[in-house]
């Protein structure tokens, strides 16, 4: 869609962020019609979908799958071009496999008949409830993604609203609890649970609202970008700068100034000073708001209730490369430990690193070649583990726990691998706290529960300084890309509310209803 209309040249926006929500965001806001700064802390831009360069390869740091590449079309649309033109997706067949600590796997595939097919293969007779699981998911999908994923939730009025929606749909419950109506055998609940990890959540208290997650990939698949997840983000950086906005990278905040409760500017550590008419945050708003705004001893004390926020998991990731190509491993894996619900508590609650691990091994090669070397393969593989409130020592850990995630792949996958590794890097918490600006380090920010979703999470406005903006994985609609890449369309919606957009001249009255402009 393009700009049906325009606001005062002189409106200045300075988005904190190039991310997948800050260079949405960013794109949105220049089709609006706005003068639009982008600031990255670091050289390279990706966020959490950043890459790096090991062993002379290439790999994403961060998102591998693409599960709704409407958002991104979206985007391109707005300037009049199409995302085929500059990016090529490609399906990823199956879905994910999951290997059983039994020896059995499950492969989730694109089609109903072929997942029915894989129920009754692993547990004969159940196959006939898995139409009955999908309809209840698409339930969730229409209410949880197509109405509420764009919508702004700013007051207690919003949240009243939906609730007697939330209370028929059951998100009270959790997506454990949702799956196990369907089936019985525990492989199976593990199977159709464990998405939610994948956003930050514990499947026992991860609301069963995050069903729609299933929903979502059926409808629109599940995509690799090839060349990596960083030449989708490189691709939107362009299309940004394309239409004239201004990216500047290696300018790291350090504070925003103020002029009253408004945002007027943000200072960097290099000693920049960007003025700013809005500011729309992609980092993380817990940090924002403890690092970036002076606030006195009483608004301090009036915003603690922030901290006690229940924060997702952390995540260690191991990248490694190996002499030796292996054709048998899909691209997306899920290694499950001995235990789950053992493991989850652990994490989640007690703090602790578990001694049995659950795994999400991805191997870009069996989709793109292009990402594996010339010779050999190359591998991602990520373990839910503690966020830093439990305080391990990770300068330490990291190296026994980068052999014991290579001992696991071995004893269940590839029997030869402590031979075959040619190069190792690993990130963990303190990564996600140094240099992605997550408080706690937590992979995904707060955790999606149902007392911390829509208007429970932090807001898309801050209810207290009415210029400053939130987009990224703290916010409604959450964690992932599509809930990432969403976001920037609630903001959207709360700076038209904030900032009146002004029709183009001679613009017909039912062009601009159909723009979303009110």
């Amino acid at each position: 869609m393009t700009a049906l209309s325009q606001v005062d040249s002189k409106l200045q926006a300075v988005v904190v962020g190039a991310g997948f929500g800050g260079l949405a965001v960013a794109l949105r806001l220049l089709a609006r019609g706005y003068a639009v700064d982008v600031l990255e802390k670091h050289e390279d831009l990706g966020g959490r979908a950043r890459t790096f360069e090991l062993d002379g390869h290439r790999f994403d740091a961060g998102a591998t799958v693409i599960t709704a590449p409407f958002l991104f079309a979206e985007l391109f649309e707005r300037f009049g071009e199409k995302l085929e033109d500059h990016v090529t997706l490609l399906p990823v067949a199956p879905f994910y496999r999951m290997e059983f600590v039994d020896g059995s796997h499950f492969d989730y595939g694109d089609t109903t008949d072929a997942i029915v097919a894989e129920i009754e293969r692993l547990s004969p007779g159940e196959g006939v409830r898995y139409q009955e699981f999908l309809t209840a998911a698409e339930a969730m999908y229409e209410r949880g993604f197509v109405e509420l994923a764009t919508r702004p939730f700013t007051r207690v009025s919003d949240m009243l609203e939906v609730l007697p929606d939330l209370v028929r749909l059951r998100a009270d419950r959790s997506i454990y609890q949702f799956v196990s109506q369907f089936f019985r055998d525990e492989r199976l609940r593990k199977a159709f649970s464990v998405p939610s990890l994948l956003v930050g959540g514990n499947p026992f208290r991860t609301s069963s609202l995050y069903a729609l997650i299933h929903a979502l990939e059926r409808k629109g698949g599940v995509w690799y970008v090839q060349g990596g997840t960083g030449a989708l983000i490189d691709a939107l950086a362009k299309l940004f700068e394309r239409h004239g906005g201004r990216l500047f990278t290696g300018q790291s905040v350090e504070r925003l100034e103020m002029t009253g409760l408004k945002v007027s500017a943000a200072v960097t550590e290099q000693g920049d000073r960007f003025g700013a008419d809005l500011l729309v945050s992609n980092a993380d708003p817990l940090y924002v708001y403890d690092n970036w705004i002076a606030r006195t001893t009483m608004q301090r004390l009036a915003d603690s209730h922030r901290g006690r926020l229940k924060q997702s998991m952390g995540l260690f990731v191991l990248y490694f490369t190996t002499h030796q190509t292996y054709p048998e491993i899909e691209h997306h894996t899920i290694v499950f430990g001995d235990t789950f619900r053992e493991i989850l508590t652990q994490i989640f609650d007690q703090h602790e690193v578990p001694g049995d691990l659950s795994l999400y091994l991805h191997r870009p090669g069996a989709t793109d070649p292009s990402m594996a070397p010339d010779t050999g393969d190359a591998f991602y593989v990520l373990a839910p583990v503690p966020n830093l409130q439990g305080d391990q020592d990770w300068e330490q850990l990291a190296p026994a726990l980068e052999q014991r995630i290579i001992e696991i792949l071995a004893a269940r996958l590839m029997p030869d691998l402590p031979q075959q590794v040619r190069a190792t890097r690993s990130i963990s918490p303190v990564y996600f706290r140094n240099e992605l600006n997550s408080p706690y380090g937590s992979g995904f920010s707060i955790a999606p529960t149902l007392t911390q979703s829509a208007g429970l999470r932090f807001h898309n406005q801050s209810p207290r300084y009415p210029n400053l903006f939130f987009v990224g994985a703290g916010v409604h609609p959450g964690a992932g890309v599509p809930g990432v890449v969403c976001s920037a369309g609630v903001v959207e919606r709360l700076v038209d509310r904030a900032f009146p957009l002004r029709p183009v001249t001679e613009v017909h009255p039912d062009e601009i209803a159909m723009s979303g402009v009110k």
